[in-house]
């Protein structure tokens, strides 16, 4: 179980002392920032679960923490619950219009914040696991029905990603398109580096063409096979990806087809930032090693992209793992673009 990160921000050091010792002892970990500008200070470097913060403090005060939070498109929607003595209801009322979840009035009463925090973390964890369970639901349905052998079985499968950014082709051993969903045919359509080329799934360049027949060519042998090929694009725009998973579900029969998933990071990266912070609760720095492996980025150009050692990314990128119960860059990269985005799109 993943301990949760609480930043309480009180300029009373007793009583943010005596919140942080509750909370820790309720099995939390606590940041703690005196005033308004520290707490920003830690939310550069820190995403915490859930904010605790005083309303009335010196110099920044927590509408203003508030607002700078809500600005972040990353932390949008980290709980936030004011802490404060003003228990008039219109108090409550202005609260609760600039965006606060939970408004808890001093004295505080222990039991009342550790069951107002249990409670809003556990409103985020449902929103969370169901997203999640959405999408990782209709890729295993594609892949059950792949073990049927028929394009017809997976057919019905390949539709249910119509309501998530990802595009999904079935082609056979000679590379020939058999289906393809709504977002697969917008992806092809735009012949901007990869398109159906008489009937053939075709890429304009050469070295990842022979890439990606390598890759469905062992698709169709093995089981365990979960490759990625970068297609750039003809524009110079982000490049758009092609996960290949592998599809022999036994020694003694071959699939009639395989799955591929086809992503246009350029639609992603519009959403995907917050949206994978919100699901897969990441720092700021998991999210931007995140983020360059979703374009298809190797360890050593995100390395240098980012100007830390290599051995920093492998840091994040086993974070990245824990976080996402995955252990393998492939699946980490399918599992962080298999999430619902039709609603954040449509925003």
């Amino acid at each position: 179980m993943t301990i949760k990160t609480i930043l309480c921000v009180e300029d009373e050091d007793d009583l943010r002392g005596d919140i942080a010792e509750e909370l820790e002892a309720a099995h939390y970990r606590v940041l703690q920032a005196a005033n308004g500008s520290e707490a920003l200070s830690l939310l550069e470097k820190e995403r915490p679960d859930l904010v605790l913060c005083d309303i009335t403090m010196p110099g920044l005060g927590g509408y203003d923490v508030l607002k700078a939070l809500r600005e972040q498109g990353n932390m949008a929607d980290v709980p936030f619950i004011f802490l404060t003595a003003l228990a008039e209801r219109n108090d409550v009322l202005v609260g609760k219009q600039a965006g606060a979840d939970d408004y808890l009035v001093k004295p505080i009463d222990y039991e009342i914040l550790l069951a107002t925090v249990a409670a809003r973390l556990d409103q985020v964890a449902r929103v969370q696991s169901s997203a999640v369970h959405r999408a990782e639901e209709s890729w295993q349905e594609i892949l059950k029905s792949s073990q049927g052998r028929t394009v017809d079985a997976l057919y019905k499968a390949t539709f249910a990603f119509d309501r998530f950014l990802v595009g999904v082709v079935i082609v056979d051993e000679a590379g020939n398109v058999r289906v393809m969903n709504k977002e697969a045919q917008r992806i092809l359509s735009e012949e901007d580096g990869l398109s159906v080329v008489q009937g053939v799934l075709r890429g304009s360049a050469v070295k990842q063409n022979g890439m990606l027949y390598a890759a469905i060519g062992k698709a169709f042998e093995e089981e365990s096979l979960d490759e990625i090929v970068s297609f750039p694009r003809n524009s110079g725009g982000r490049p758009y990806l092609v996960l290949i998973p592998g599809q022999r579900f036994s020694a003694e029969e071959r699939p009639e087809a395989v799955v591929l998933l086809v992503i246009d990071t350029e639609q992603r990266a519009k959403v995907s930032g917050d949206t994978l912070v919100r699901l897969y609760n990441l720092t700021p720095s998991e999210t931007r090693v995140a983020l360059m492996l979703i374009d298809g980025k190797r360890l050593d150009q995100i390395a240098e992209e980012l100007d830390v050692a290599q051995t920093t990314v492998v840091f994040h990128l086993k974070n990245l793992f824990r976080k996402t119960d995955t252990n393998r860059q492939a699946d980490l990269v399918r599992v962080l673009l298999s999430v619902p985005l039709r609603s954040a799109e449509k925003g």
